[in-house]
């Protein structure tokens, strides 16, 4: 019970068919962290760089702006770890390898530049007093970052992450965490990307694998 629940076939379906274990888990907030990853202008907000890739409408569908403040404001009155964790680059994308089309699209498009609007936190996840805030210029938190330097001074080896887009940078996090001997936990109402059809398909078919799949609701109500 003090643990984080075991990895089970899913035991209910949400209302976009993504697949969820059963809610009723008890977790121990002394290990938790959560972590919002990419809630960053730019990336899903009308007006930002990847507006037209439907990024803006999907997170709306998810509620996942509001789904992910209510959890981290719930993390902090348990005393769970909010690291807010950023893609930033330079003018110009300096060090940010273009091997990737993702890379490329970013440089194209002049996103997350530092000190923009479009690097900026979306309104309602803003970084607060406590919380520790994490840069990035991969697709997982965990690659080039000093996410894992910050979760073992704290302490925590259970670790719910929230944010955009849900098939790339929360599933490479869940990936990369689950190799690492975390356990990963992914309120899926707290994610999003460009399509539900993608979100689904990540979440059914790779996230079951090495995260607990649950919702916002479930996690809150596990710290009691």
């Amino acid at each position: 019970a003090g643990g984080a629940p075991k990895t089970v076939a899913a035991a209910s379906v949400g209302r976009n068919g993504a697949l969820k274990c059963a809610p009723g888990y008890v977790l121990d907030a002394s290990r938790c962290a959560l972590i919002v990853q990419d809630m960053q202008n730019d990336v899903v907000m009308e007006g930002g760089a990847f507006a037209s890739s439907g990024s803006p409408a999907h997170c709306r569908e998810q509620n996942a702006i509001a789904n992910a403040a209510r959890l981290a404001a719930a993390a902090r009155g348990k005393g769970v770890p909010v690291i807010h964790v950023w893609f930033i680059v330079e003018p110009g994308c300096p060090g940010v390898t273009m091997n990737a089309p993702l890379f490329e699209g970013l440089a194209d498009a002049k996103a997350m530049v530092r000190g923009t609007w479009g690097a900026a936190p979306v309104p309602g996840l803003e970084a607060v007093a406590g919380d520790h805030v994490v840069e990035k210029q991969r697709m997982s938190a965990w690659e080039g970052s000093r996410l894992e330097t910050v979760l073992k001074a704290l302490g925590r080896d259970i670790v719910v992450v929230t944010g955009a887009w849900t098939n790339m940078s929360i599933e490479h996090t869940a990936r990369t965490g689950a190799d690492k001997g975390y356990y990963m936990m992914v309120p899926e109402d707290a994610c999003s990307t460009m399509t539900a059809e993608w979100h689904t398909a990540s979440v059914n078919y790779a996230l079951q694998n090495v995260a607990v799949v649950t919702d916002v609701d479930a996690v809150v109500a596990s710290w009691g």
